[in-house]
């Protein structure tokens, strides 16, 4: 009897443990953004110039379920590096991204979500004031790749494509 007592105290705990050590669950909002979650490779180039780019990026829930942490690191000779924040304002009823990066850069995004399979952040850097919009384009290309373009534009002047990157699990 002691031994079958021990036993379900120790299945209990070891479950409590589980429990505790398993990702909160995502805020229903950001669920539609579960896609992202996990490991991505990324290769691409820097359009104008043609030169190659690649990163590393990870996705996780954060913050208790109430946020994406979106980390994304430069591959060599590329120094870049950011964490952005991923949430839900619902004052303003959209998506909302801070990055922040190691050069010192902070930037706001918002989206309204997915339209299709393309998901798109605008906004500019928190300076004052902001003298470029910027812009990611996330484009849905099947269950495990995705291609991300980062654009700017000054003005009223169309959007130019500064690099693109196709990510895969």
């Amino acid at each position: 009897m002691l031994l079958v007592a021990s036993l379900l105290l120790s299945c209990g705990a070891h479950a409590q443990s589980s429990a505790l050590n398993s990702p909160p669950a995502l805020n229903p909002a950001l669920e539609s953004f579960t896609y992202f979650v996990g490991h991505w490779n990324c290769e691409g180039e820097f359009v104008v110039v043609k030169k190659s780019t690649a990163a590393q990026i990870s996705v996780a829930s954060d913050l208790g379920g109430s946020a994406l942490s979106f980390r994304w690191d430069d591959k060599p000779p590329n120094r870049f590096h950011a964490l952005e924040l991923w949430g839900f304002d619902k004052t303003a009823n959209h998506f909302t991204n801070f990055i922040h990066d190691n050069f010192g850069g902070v930037r706001q995004f918002s989206s309204a979500g997915w339209e299709g399979d393309t998901l798109t952040w605008t906004g500019n850097a928190l300076a004052t004031p902001p003298n470029t919009n910027e812009r990611f384009v996330l484009q849905r290309k099947s269950a495990k790749e995705f291609v991300i373009a980062y654009d700017t534009r000054k003005g009223q002047a169309d959007w130019a494509t500064i690099d693109r990157l196709t990510c895969r699990q």
